[in-house]
This record gives C-alpha cells, structure tokens and sequence, in this order.
C-alpha cells in the first residue's frame, strides 16, 4: 500500500511566515493592488484581490505535482508565460505613461468593473513565472511532501499560500485607499500615474530578461 504524505511533517509556522515575507516582496501583485486601490478605491480592489488568488492557483498546483513533468514535456511552456506576463506588464507601462489621467473615478464603470479587475488580477498572477520558483523553495523549507498526493496536506498548503496573498494585498488596497483619500490635485495624480507607468514598465523589462534566461536555459 502507497504511502500517504503525514501532515505532522509539515512546517505550518515556517509555512505561513514564507508564504506572508513572499507576498509581501514588492512585485507585479503588490503594485497592481495599490494602482487600483488608488484608482477604484479599498472596496473595489478586492474584486483584483480574489483574481489574484486565482490567478495564483494554477501556479500552486504546478509547483506542488507538476513541476517535473512541465520541465521534461513541455520546457518552453515558462518562457512563452513570460512572455505574455512581459507584453502585458509594458502594455501597462506605456498607458500611465502616454495616457495619465487627471482625475481618479468617483465609482467604478467599465474599466473599474469588478469583472474586469478580477481578470486583471488573474493574469497578473498567472503571467508572473516567478511564482512557481518562489512556492519550490517553500515547498522545501516547510517540508510539504509532493511525492504522493493527499487532500489534508494539500489544502493546508493551498489554505496558507492563498490566504497569505488575499491578507497582504488586502492591506496593500488599504494603503492604496489612503492615498487616494489625498490626491485631489490633477497634477499630482498625474504624476503618480507617470511613476507607476516607470514602475510597470521597468517589471516588464525585468519580466523580459526572466523569458530569455529561460529561453537560454532551454538549449
């Protein structure tokens, strides 16, 4: 008979501490929370939150079963996600840059549609290679089995890892509704767009160098 993974191997506190100190890294998640607590407001980032959880799932389960087989099967997979994460994160970039607003919406239309922030959130998350990386070396650290599957391991990990990303970017949008309760000023919120348009485009440019290293380390 297979042996099943123990929970008591598990590091839960050493779990959850690397799970918070890794979403609250500063990144692509971080700042697209605080850009749209600043432009939407606390409540209507959370709809972004929940998309950025679910946009991080799949990379979750990649790490915890399908990291192997992802590397043997289907080694440009990474680099083509990269990619897309790239040309989404400079598409962003150019737009603060070219296109800043000077004002911040009163209540959410179809931009700020909780639709189309959950969305954003998702392919913030799924677009961003880095995670998987990120969950391998805690997957170490905290001794998560992964050689045999069981749900109690599972949805302990899954259950620190998501409710770690959910409580930082929600004290992220809070931060973000703060200063948005202060930029009044036309020039002053333009200027904020202008440096989250360097910001968005120097993480595109970073995301840039991720796809090559793993388009070089493919040959």
């Amino acid at each position: 008979m297979e042996a099943i993974p123990a929970l008591s191997t598990v590091h839960v506190g050493l779990l959850i501490a690397s799970c918070l100190t890794a979403s609250l890294s500063p990144g692509p998640a971080a700042l697209s929370t605080i850009e749209t607590s600043l432009r939407y407001g606390k409540r209507r980032a959370f709809w972004h939150t929940i998309g950025l959880a679910v946009g991080e799932t799949p990379h979750l389960f990649l790490a915890l079963f399908g990291t192997q087989w992802l590397a043997q099967q289907a080694p440009h997979a990474l680099t083509a996600v990269a990619a897309a994460g790239m040309a989404y994160f400079l598409y962003l970039g150019w737009q603060h840059l070219v296109r800043p607003r000077s004002s911040l919406p009163e209540s959410a239309g179809l931009e700020g549609g909780a639709g189309r922030l959950f969305l954003r959130g998702a392919w913030v998350n799924f677009s961003n290679p880095k995670t998987i990386p990120f969950f391998l070396v805690i997957i170490q650290a905290a001794s998560v089995p992964t050689d045999a599957f069981a749900w109690s391991t599972t949805g302990v990990f899954l259950s620190c890892t998501l409710g770690a990303e959910v409580g930082v970017m929600s004290f992220y949008a809070f931060l973000g509704d703060r200063l948005r309760v202060r930029l009044k000023d036309a020039a002053t919120i333009r200027m904020v767009d202008r440096a989250l348009g360097v910001l968005w485009t120097a993480l595109g440019l970073l995301m840039a160098w991720r796809a090559w290293q793993l388009l070089e380390g493919s040959h």
